[in-house]
C-alpha cells in the first residue's frame, strides 16, 4: 500500500534514508507554524514566543520545503510522459482542485461568499491564482516539468534561469520578517515559482551531493552535532543583521538552512521519541491540505475565552490542534468511503501504465 505523503518519492526504501520522514515531518510543522502564529496574532492583537521562531525559520523554511520536493522528484528523469503526466500533474491536480472546491465552500458560511454565484467565481478564480496555503500543491507542477526536462546543456541553461528569476523575484520582497513571498507582478503562481524554483532545482540535481553529505555525517555524528550547532550560530547572526534576506543571499541561506534541517532530521531518526514526527512526515499530504480548517476553528473558539490572555498558550493548542486532527481525520476515511480526500481515487488515475502505480 502507498504511504500519501505531501511529496511523492519515487526513491527506493532505505535505511539509509531514514531521515526523509522526519526532515518532512520538520517541515510540514514549520509551515503550520508560521500561519498559526500570524492568525492568533491578527485575532487576538497580541504576539507570542513562536513569532520569534517563524520570524527566525523565514530565510529557510520554504526554501527547505522545495528543497526537499526536487530531492524526492529524483525519479521523474526516468519516467515515461504518460506516467509522468499521471503521477506529477494530474496527482497535484486533483487534490488542488477537491480542497479548493472544499475550501472555498466552506468559506462561503463566514464571507460574502454566501451566495452560489460568488461560490463559483471564488472557484473559477482560484483555478488562475492560486488559493490562500494550496499554492504550494498549484506550482508543484511546473516544477516537476522543468525539472524532467533539466538533462545535458538544457540543465545549465534551465538552473540559470531559476537563479535569475530567484533574484528578480526576490528583488521585491513581501511578507514581512515572517514569510518569505514577493510581489514582482500580481499573480502568487507567478511570484512563487520564480522565488522558490532555485531551490526546487537544487534538490534535484544536487540530490547525489546530499546523499553523499548525508552519508558522510552518518558516519561521524559528533561531527554532524558540531556543524549543526555552528549553523545555528551562524543563522542567527546572520538574520540579527538582516543578511538574510539579502537577495541572492537568499539563495545561499536557503539551502544552507535546508541542509541544517536534513542534517537535524538524520540526528533525530538515531533518538528515540521521534517518531511522532516521522508520522506527521509521512502523513504530511492530509496535513497540509486540512489544516487550515480547525486551526481557524480552534483559533475562533480559544479567543473568545480566557485563552485570549495568554498568547503563548494559546498559539500551542492551535498548533496542535491544527496537526492533530488531519491526522486523525485521514487515519478514520482511509479505505473508507471519504478516502478520497486524501487518496486519489482509481477514476482520478487516467494515466495509469504498466511502469507506474
Amino acid at each position: 500500500m502507498n504511504k500519501q505523503t505531501l511529496i511523492e518519492a519515487p526513491l527506493p526504501a532505505s535505511p539509509r534514508r531514514g531521515w526523509i520522514d522526519h526532515a518532512k515531518g520538520l517541515c510540514i510543522i514549520l509551515v503550520v507554524m508560521m500561519h498559526t502564529a500570524l492568525g492568533v496574532e491578527k485575532e487576538i492583537g497580541q504576539t507570542g514566543f513562536l513569532h520569534a521562531i517563524v520570524a527566525w525559520t523565514k530565510p529557510f523554511r520554504m526554501p527547505d520545503f522545495f528543497l526537499l520536493s526536487g530531492y524526492l522528484a529524483a525519479g521523474i528523469g526516468v519516467l515515461s510522459w504518460r506516467s509522468f503526466v499521471d503521477r506529477k500533474v494530474l496527482r497535484y491536480t486533483y487534490f488542488y482542485v477537491l480542497w479548493l472546491a472544499i475550501l472555498t465552500t466552506l468559506k462561503a458560511g463566514t464571507t460574502f461568499l454566501a451566495a452560489p454565484a460568488n461560490v463559483i467565481s471564488a472557484f473559477a478564480f482560484g483555478l488562475i491564482e492560486p488559493f490562500s496555503t494550496l499554492w504550494f500543491i498549484y506550482v508543484l507542477p511546473f516544477f516537476m516539468l522543468a525539472a524532467k526536462l533539466a538533462k545535458g546543456k538544457l540543465a545549465y541553461l534551465i538552473g540559470v534561469s531559476a537563479i535569475l528569476l530567484h533574484l528578480w523575484s526576490a528583488a521585491y520582497p513581501f511578507g514581512g520578517a515572517y514569510a518569505m513571498t514577493s510581489q514582482a507582478t500580481t499573480s502568487t503562481a507567478i511570484n512563487s515559482i520564480s522565488l522558490f524554483f532555485v531551490f526546487f532545482l537544487a534538490g534535484y540535481l544536487g540530490r547525489h551531493w546530499i546523499d553523499a553529505l548525508l552519508e558522510t555525517a552518518s558516519r561521524k555524528l559528533s561531527l554532524s552535532v558540531a556543524t549543526l550547532a555552528i549553523w545555528v550560530g551562524l543563522h542567527s547572526y546572520t538574520w540579527h543583521l538582516g543578511i538574510t534576506g539579502v537577495p541572492g543571499l537568499t539563495i545561499l541561506f536557503g539551502l544552507l538552512g535546508g541542509l541544517a534541517v536534513a542534517l537535524l532530521a538524520l540526528l533525530l531518526d538515531r533518538v528515540n521519541g521521534f517518531g511522532w514526527l516521522a508520522y506527521c512526515g509521512r502523513h504530511s499530504l492530509p496535513i497540509y491540505l486540512a489544516f487550515v480548517i480547525p486551526m481557524a476553528a480552534s483559533r475562533e473558539i480559544l479567543a473568545s475565552t480566557d485563552f485570549a490572555k495568554y498568547p503563548d498558550l494559546m498559539m500551542i493548542l492551535v498548533l496542535f490542534v491544527a496537526i492533530l486532527v488531519p491526522l486523525v481525520i485521514e487515519r478514520a476515511v482511509r479505505g473508507r468511503q471519504l478516502g478520497f480526500l486524501f487518496a486519489r481515487p482509481a477514476w482520478a488515475r487516467a494515466f495509469i501504465t504498466r511502469e507506474g502505480i
